[in-house]
């Protein structure tokens, strides 16, 4: 699960999670801090992966740049950063196409074979001296309907797995959860989940 945690020297925040068995940091904006606060979410405690996955698709939790500058406490345990049971599962976070690494993930559109095709790439991956790259856009300023307009005024004519996966976290309604967070604060966050265990994705979409 995530866990919130305070920089030493300044009043800031910053997110420690485990996703496919690394440890990742998240940065947070001024209102994903404030989110975070007024549901109930002290520094040091754990909150469902949900509230994450939200403030990822607002853009108020992101990976990348200069880092939060922040070693990782002595005291973590990775354990205690997976939680099984958690119904929403730690790969609706977007990832790099090419290697799957979560971190300071770009949109790309590339020309391949004389089309225009968008993936998500890491800094590792994308190279933004090639000349088949024609877009490169940070997810966490990407909303649904800029994305469609891009693909439109691009003319996208595929779209790598990681792309629509990003779509489907962009189209997902979470106030709902963070609602029990705020109805179940000074409880324990365990209690928020079943105790059976769920491998797929456990959102619910908006209908239009």
């Amino acid at each position: 699960m995530p866990r919130l945690h305070q920089y030493r020297n300044r009043p800031a925040h910053y997110v420690l999670t485990s996703i496919k068995g690394a440890v990742v940091t998240f940065q947070l904006t001024s209102d994903g801090e404030r989110k975070l606060l007024a549901a109930g979410v002290a520094p040091a405690s754990q909150f469902p992966r949900a509230l994450l996955l939200d403030l990822y698709r607002t853009g108020d939790a992101f990976t990348g740049g200069s880092g939060v500058g922040e070693p990782v406490p002595d005291s973590l345990n990775q354990l205690e950063l997976d939680f099984a049971q958690d119904p929403d599962s730690e790969t609706a976070f977007p990832s790099c196409d090419d290697c799957s690494s979560v971190d300071d993930v770009h949109l790309s559109i590339l020309r391949e074979q004389g089309a225009l095709a968008a993936k998500l790439q890491c800094a590792h991956c994308r190279d933004v001296t090639s000349h088949t790259l024609d877009t490169c856009i940070p997810v966490r300023l990407l909303s649904l309907p800029l994305l469609g307009r891009l693909f439109d005024v691009k003319d996208v004519s595929q779209k790598y797995g990681s792309v629509t996966r990003f779509e489907n976290l962009l189209r997902t309604e979470f106030e709902s959860k963070w609602e029990q967070v705020r109805k179940l604060r000074g409880r324990s966050q365990e209690s928020l989940f079943d105790t059976g265990s769920r491998d797929e994705l456990n959102l619910t979409t908006n209908k239009k």
